[in-house]
């Protein structure tokens, strides 16, 4: 099974997970078993409208948002970086990951809920990117904004 590599310098960066998002399937897992239990149990008890295959779909949505709960729970979903902020897509991130070097970013804006975040890439605010993050508890996201804030406020050599 694939697992995170290990990180050169950890220090140097700020990991943001989509735990929240890993929660709401392990939930959603929760109550598909608890359907599955109870059919399985309707059957053994011989109730004649249920057959021993009824579970069984069930039982496959608890494995695929199982797996996809851990993944979620272990894999990234914004790490801030010295290079910049690496944007991480739910499917197949080695082939969609998306990094912002930190040169591009001209300004970043949060909402007031801090559920989504603006990347923006010139003065006009006409080009970004925009990221929801509500995948993040909600405990995490000050310190994602007092961070990115506190390096784009950096003097650097913006062309």
């Amino acid at each position: 099974m694939a697992a995170p590599k290990k990180v050169a310098e950890p220090d140097k960066e700020l990991r943001f997970t989509r735990i929240v998002q890993a929660q709401s399937f392990m939930i959603i897992a929760a109550v598909a078993f608890a359907f599955a239990l109870l059919i399985t149990i309707t059957w053994l008890m011989g109730h004649p409208s249920f057959r021993w295959w009824m579970p069984l779909p069930f039982l496959a949505v608890v494995l695929f948002l199982g797996k996809l709960s851990g993944r979620c729970a272990r894999h990234a979903y914004l790490i801030l970086t010295p290079l910049g902020i690496e944007i991480f897509p739910l499917f197949k991130p080695e082939e969609n990951l998306n990094l912002v070097y930190w040169s591009q970013i001209d300004d970043a804006g949060f909402d007031e809920e801090l559920t989504t975040l603006k990347l923006h890439y010139n003065p006009e605010k006409t080009a970004g990117i925009i990221l929801s993050l509500k995948p993040i508890p909600t405990k995490k996201r000050p310190l994602l904004k007092k961070a990115l804030l506190a390096r784009l406020a950096e003097p650097s050599d913006k062309n």
